[in-house]
């Protein structure tokens, strides 16, 4: 069985979506499938061009060019690399998902969708995004022969759509690899973000945060660890300015697999203020690298962590409650068991058990006469 995984951006973007199409496709080549990826050539945050193909972790890369927005880029070649693949696996909802789906009739290939938080993981044109899903994501949808929800509020989403061909599939992560650095405690008071620099992710909120913080913990320190994929960096700037709190933050672009976990190390702490996940696969990651997290508090971080016990639920909509409840950790100082539980809840999403109930369904669909998703009302 050959598995090609169509995704908008791709290594080396760093975010969670990539990591998980990454990860799928090095455990699935482990299982004896092989697996292609197809993306486009240009990173959205700035523009960098990548090889037209390349090997990545032993996984082969191809790159076509695209035009329009990074919001619904089209990239019409797309269709002409389908051909060679026995099931075609979608990732993230966009273009490339309502183009393939629309050419169904002429490619003939099944087709997958992970849904990966859909489209509304930011509130910016909302309206817009409510009407798209309900008109061009439906009809694409009827085209896909399985639809993988990899959060309990997509799977609620999107059942309504597709109640007879959609599962729950959460996400798997590549414990071995983040739990290398699990015995380093990192420095106290210092933390780490990792993730795209977009809006959604309330970046602006982590640095308030530092700059509470820094006169009692004149040692604070925050690593944020991403691409800026919204051109936020100059804005990040200028509040760090207005903050003082130059000595406190050090922003790190686009960082390799082992600078990643050497930055990792040196933070007691992963935090996110994130206004929406589907999954929260960065601070699983990090969770499985021994730091203890604090998360907002949203749907998929709520079912992650239990506040006190494996992590830390902060109110970011309240600020001061949110550096009160941090200052109480930070001057407590022993927190090993929370950390400990963390590390017990990452492995419980390892990528053994996940990747096989990929092939299980990948078989199924292969095996069956490909039908389309039941028909919308």
């Amino acid at each position: 069985m050959r598995i090609l995984h169509v995704i908008r951006q791709y290594k080396p973007v760093i975010g969670g979506m990539e990591n998980f199409v990454e990860n799928l496709a090095v455990h699935l080549k482990e299982k004896g499938i092989e697996s292609e990826v197809l993306t486009l050539n240009a990173d959205f945050s700035n523009g960098e061009r990548f090889p037209e193909a390349e090997i990545i972790n032993g996984i082969a890369v191809r790159r076509i060019p695209y035009f329009g927005s990074r919001r619904y880029p089209i990239a019409l070649s797309a269709v002409n690399y389908l051909s060679e693949f026995d099931l075609i696996h979608i990732h993230g909802v966009d273009f490339l998902l309502d183009y393939l789906a629309g050419l169904k009739l002429i490619h003939k290939k099944p087709m997958i969708l992970s849904t990966h938080g859909g489209f509304f993981h930011t509130k910016k044109f909302y309206l817009y995004k409510k009407l798209h899903f309900h008109t061009f994501t439906k009809m694409s949808l009827r085209n896909m022969s399985w639809i993988v929800a990899d959060s309990e509020p997509d799977y609620e989403t999107f059942k309504p759509i597709s109640p007879e061909r959609i599962e729950l599939i959460e996400n798997g992560i590549n414990f071995d690899h983040y739990h290398t650095v699990a015995q380093e405690k990192g420095r106290k008071n210092r933390f780490i973000f990792v993730g795209r620099f977009s809006k959604n992710k309330r970046i602006d909120k982590l640095l308030d945060l530092v700059a509470r913080l820094k006169t009692e913990f004149p040692d604070v320190h925050l690593s944020v660890v991403g691409r800026d994929y919204d051109h936020l960096k100059g804005e990040f700037l200028n509040l760090i300015e207005r903050y003082d709190i130059g000595h406190h933050v050090t922003i790190c672009e686009a960082l390799s697999e082992e600078d990643l976990l050497k930055e990792m190390a040196e933070a007691a702490y992963f935090i996110s203020a994130s206004e929406y996940e589907g999954f929260g696969l960065s601070s699983l990651e990090a969770m499985a690298g021994g730091r203890t997290a604090f998360l907002s508090q949203i749907p998929s971080f709520k079912k992650m962590v239990s506040d006190g016990k494996n992590g830390y639920l902060v109110d970011f909509e309240d600020m001061d409650s949110a550096a009160e409840k941090i200052k109480q950790v930070l001057r407590s100082g022993a927190h090993d068991s929370v950390r400990f539980a963390g590390v017990e809840t990452a492995r419980q999403h390892s990528w053994g058990a996940i990747v096989d109930k990929f092939i299980s369904m990948y078989e199924m669909v292969q095996n069956e006469e490909t039908a389309p998703v039941s028909k919308v009302k």
